[in-house]
């Protein structure tokens, strides 16, 4: 089932949950535009992490605008896209719902020790377990936001994981409500 035009899922979460792997299944099921956040990194913070160092918030800056400035070009081509971004402060989320997409997240959340032990056998990523422990010390959790779904990566992270595609069949179908009950079928 195609996503009507134009909305916007989010994976998110710490390193090594499985975002890219669960965002690459939704964009081929879905007929999503993929993006991964690790693609808009500037190249000074993709070596700091590389060395084990965690970005503060003016490092992710840059990278933030970026992925606003893609996201906007796509969302006046009126295309849906899936994303794979950490989304660690709520303020970072913040910032893409005001590109006005109906917009999805889906917090990939699991044990602790199964994600280090996924970043450890994890092998030509920048982002190595050295990270783990700052990553969860700055994701500021999404309890009280609405348009967060978690989804429970512990026992693996399969990119047609059943709680994420019935998590975007709601969404999707709930945009496309919404939309013909504001007389729209397209974007805006």
């Amino acid at each position: 089932m195609p996503a009507p035009l134009p909305v916007l899922v989010v994976t998110m979460g710490v390193s090594g949950c499985g975002k890219s792997t669960l965002a690459a299944g939704l964009a081929t099921r879905f007929g999503l535009r993929l993006l991964d956040a690790d693609d808009f990194h500037p190249p000074a913070n993709v070596v700091r992490m590389a060395g084990g160092e965690p970005l503060s918030d003016a490092m992710r800056e840059p990278w933030i605008d970026a992925l606003c400035a893609a996201l906007r070009l796509y969302r006046q081509r009126g295309e849906s896209c899936v994303l794979a971004f950490s989304g660690l402060r709520r303020a970072h989320r913040q910032r893409l719902r005001e590109l006005d997409y109906p917009t999805l997240f889906l917090h990939l959340v699991g044990d602790q020790r199964v994600i280090r032990a996924r970043l450890q056998a994890r092998t030509g990523h920048f982002a190595t377990a050295a990270l783990l422990d700052s990553q969860l010390a700055t994701l500021e959790r999404p309890i009280d936001e609405a348009d967060v779904a978690p989804i429970d990566v512990t026992s693996g992270c399969d990119p047609m994981h059943p709680q994420a595609i019935a998590a975007v069949q709601a969404f999707i179908a709930g945009a496309a409500s919404a939309r013909a009950a504001n007389g729209s079928t397209g974007p805006a």
